[in-house]
Order: C-alpha cells, then structure tokens, then sequence
C-alpha cells in the first residue's frame, strides 16, 4: 500500500486533492467559535509571566500545564478543519488528543484537592520515581544481554559518541540510580510526605479529588471525575493504546459485506468534537486565569455562554 496513491473507501489521494469537504453552517460555526477561544487562549496566556523563583509548585505545575492544554487543543482543531491542502477529518486521533487533555484536566483538579502543596509534589515527584523505575528496567535489559555476548544490540545509554556521561555497563546505572534516590529523598522531606509516598492511579486521583469536593460539600454530577472517569474516558482510553475496543473503530462494512479501514471521518464528526473540546479547554482556561489573577469577566462572558450550551 502506498500513501501517495490510496486513502479510505477507496479514493485515491490524488483525486480528492483540491477538493474541499463541506460544512454545513453549524459545522462551519462550531469550529470558529473554537478557534476564537484558542486565539482568545493564546493572547491571555501570552500575557502570563512567571517568577521561578515566587510561584508556588502548584501555580509552576498550573502555567505549563495550559501550555500543553494550548498545544493539545490548537492540534485538534487543526487535524477536524478541513482544507484544499487537508481535505479530511481525522477524528481518532482527535479523540487520542482529548484522552491526553482529559488526562491533563484530572491532573490540575487533583494537584488542588488539597490545602497544601503535597498532591503538588507527589505529582513532580513522580517523574523522578519513574526515571528510576526505568533506569532498573534498562539495567535488568543490559544484564541479561550483555555486550560481551550480544555485541550487536549496542545497548549504551546517553549521548552521542564517546561522551563520558555515557552508561555503558549495568554497574554505571547505580549512581545515576543513587542520585535520583536522594533527590526523591530530599523533595520528599520538604514537602512532609512518606518516603513510600507516590502518584495515584488515574482512577484514584479521580476518587480522592471527589472526596476532596465531598468534604467541602461542593461535589456535584458536572464535577465529579469519578463519574467523567467511568463514563467517558474509556471512549477513547481504547483508542489510544489500539487496544481491540479502538481497534474496532477503524473497522467499517461495506455494502457488498467486505471490510474497510476507517481512515477518514464525516464532517459530522465536527459536532462530536468540537463540543466536547471546547468546554473541556474552557473550563481549564477560566480556571488558569483566575489562579493568575488575569480573569477578566466581561472578556470571557462570550466564551463562558458558548461553554454552556455544549456537553461536557
């Protein structure tokens, strides 16, 4: 198969070159009113500074966190806007990008379901938890292939070359192991957490930050995550991985009883999207701006009407 010369159902990419889907006038709707609010986005976040060393983890953890969700957001809107150049809907991986947002929308709601900054640092933690975690991996691979009688599996880790950072045998691993240890130690200590302390799984941090919210008498059907977490994320959990749930979703029958690969999506896909996008984005956006002290009401009036009248 080559891609120069097939797409889906059959049309060769060279016949649907120049020609443009069309949209209907709430399709076409859809997708300006999100583009305003990603250029709206953009525009605040550009005004946004941030002082290392007078930001707390969670407003440093908060800052980037929208700037992935700006990246992630900008991406969709791109690959379900078709164009002369780009004539298709590619709605699965839109839904592998939405994955990743909701993901990054449970992350920021459990990092401040606490009065502290602990869920903070369980959170950064947890990337050097899982260097080292990786780190042993590699070391376990390099034992039991080593060099001596797998030459050809060259399994040196760092840079390029000959550089002396280089590990070139397990033993190398356990200083850079040792290192890592001792900064988990200290950033540990700092924050008061248990040396056994580690990130939740995703299904727990949705239950703690609902337990959080019960506390507080504030947890409701539109912000429980437990409920967001068994409803809607396996929809597109399976996707993502190509587990055989998302794998089922690039099947698609044909008339005369054969099977084809669903590449392409209808433009009606739009109006799934879409607004589940943008109150998604929304509601992260407003939530930045206000932990900045730059939310503007009258500014995102607008944006919040819109947000209201889409499922989330």
């Amino acid at each position: 198969m080559r891609l120069n010369s097939f797409a889906c159902d059959g049309w060769p990419l060279e016949k649907r070159r120049g020609e443009i889907m069309e949209l209907t006038e709430k399709q076409k709707a859809l997708l300006q009113n999100l583009k305003e609010l990603l250029v709206y986005g953009n525009n605040e976040l550009a005004k946004v500074g941030l002082k290392r060393k007078r930001t707390s983890l969670k407003k440093r953890l908060l800052f980037f966190m929208m700037g992935a969700t700006q990246s992630y957001a900008e991406s969709i809107l791109k690959i379900i806007t078709p164009t002369q150049e780009h004539p298709a809907i590619y709605d699965k991986p839109a839904l592998v990008l939405l994955r990743s947002l909701t993901e990054n929308f449970i992350n920021i709601n459990y990092i401040h379901a606490c009065n502290t900054q602990a869920n903070a640092a369980i959170y950064q933690i947890h990337y050097l938890q899982d260097t080292v975690k990786f780190a042993n991996r590699y070391k376990c691979l390099m034992l039991k292939y080593p060099k001596s009688q797998y030459p050809d599996w060259d399994l040196t880790f760092g840079f390029v070359d000959n550089d002396p950072r280089n590990i070139k045998k397990p033993a190398d691993w356990d200083k850079f192991i040792k290192k890592l240890e001792r900064q988990i130690l200290s950033n540990q200590r700092r924050y008061k957490l248990s040396p056994k302390s580690e990130l939740p799984s995703i299904e727990k941090r949705c239950v703690e930050t609902d337990n959080y919210l019960k506390a507080k008498g504030k947890l409701n059907p539109g912000n429980s995550l437990e409920k967001l977490y068994v409803t809607y994320y396996p929809y597109f959990s399976g996707i993502a991985h190509l587990t055989a749930p998302g794998l089922n979703t690039f099947i698609k029958s044909m008339p005369d009883g054969s099977l084809t690969a669903d590449i392409d999506a209808p433009a009606t896909e739009i109006e799934t999207i879409v607004p589940v996008t943008y109150p998604l984005y929304f509601s992260i956006l407003k939530f930045f701006l206000q932990r900045f002290n730059v939310y503007n009401n009258k500014d995102i009036k607008k944006y919040s009407s819109l947000s209201k009248t889409m499922r989330f």
